[in-house]
């Protein structure tokens, strides 16, 4: 995934037309002289529009903070200056002349950190996350705990914080069943002898018995009943609940069957996720 933030070969980007490269370049080599000093000089907002006027690619951190402050977005995979961000660069011209400026040597920086940096905070319902990126590539981690290893996404900002959100509750909570448990129905024709019950998802239908002692189920179609294994009903309780679980740990193709509904459903649960940046 490779994001442009100029325009054509030989044309100003319009952060450079709003702001001189020049000033830039030594609006940022200040920054990073402060920072021998201050580890946290100016923000990732401040630092990435900078970037943008003086040509070059802003950190993930850096994007993250001015499409979270909506100065920037992402259009077909490049990263283009809001009206706001432009007015924001554009400010500086109209309040002091500059003055010509040489674009200051290049430094060396200094060493990236090998692991992922923290960039923001995801919150989903009650529930919080720590988003992360790897320097110098755009991917991303996870981890719900400070004290917990960082877990590699495979969605990145490009897709949008949607399908970050969605991949994060996938994995964080046994979302195939859940989705199964809100979506089945109980097909109440069943005339349910020796205590059988009936249900179905969107076309897999399937019953369930409970001897007292174990729980069976067998698929439509099918005449054998299998007995469910205890672990996969160790967390669960009341019929529906078993059922669902039933069906997932009995049926091994079901995510490839309605993975797709699922991750739909995760995207809707999403919808309403908060990103702060760090």
């Amino acid at each position: 995934m490779t994001e442009r933030f100029a325009s054509a070969s030989g044309t100003a980007s319009p952060a450079a037309a709003a702001l001189a490269p020049a000033m830039a370049h030594r609006m940022l080599a200040l920054i990073e002289a402060i920072t021998e000093y201050d580890t946290h000089p100016a923000s990732h907002s401040l630092t990435g529009l900078l970037r943008l006027a003086a040509g070059e690619q802003p950190t993930l951190a850096e994007k993250t903070s001015l499409q979270i402050a909506g100065l920037a977005a992402l259009t077909a995979g490049r990263l283009d200056l809001t009206p706001e961000g432009f007015d924001v660069l554009a400010c500086e011209v109209e309040r002091r002349p500059q003055p010509p400026l040489q674009a200051p040597a290049t430094t060396p920086l200094a060493t990236p950190p090998e692991g992922p940096v923290a960039i923001a905070r995801l919150r989903i319902g009650s529930a919080s996350y720590e988003i992360a990126e790897y320097p110098g590539v755009d991917a991303l981690a996870f981890r719900t705990d400070p004290t917990l290893p960082w877990r590699d996404l495979s969605a990145d900002l490009a897709l949008g914080w949607s399908e970050i959100a969605a991949e994060i509750l996938q994995r964080t909570r046994n979302a195939l069943e859940e989705y199964a448990r809100m979506h089945m129905i109980r097909r109440r024709e069943d005339s349910n002898p020796e205590g059988e019950n009936g249900f179905d998802l969107y076309g897999i239908g399937w019953e369930v018995r409970d001897s007292g002692t174990a729980l069976f189920m067998r698929l439509d179609g099918e005449t054998d009943w299998q007995e469910v294994r205890p672990s996969a009903l160790a967390h669960v309780a009341g019929l529906r609940e078993r059922a669902a679980a039933a069906l997932v740990a009995q049926v091994p193709d079901l995510r490839d069957r309605i993975g797709e509904d699922v991750h739909a459903w995760a995207k809707r649960l999403a919808a309403g996720s908060i990103v702060e940046p760090i």
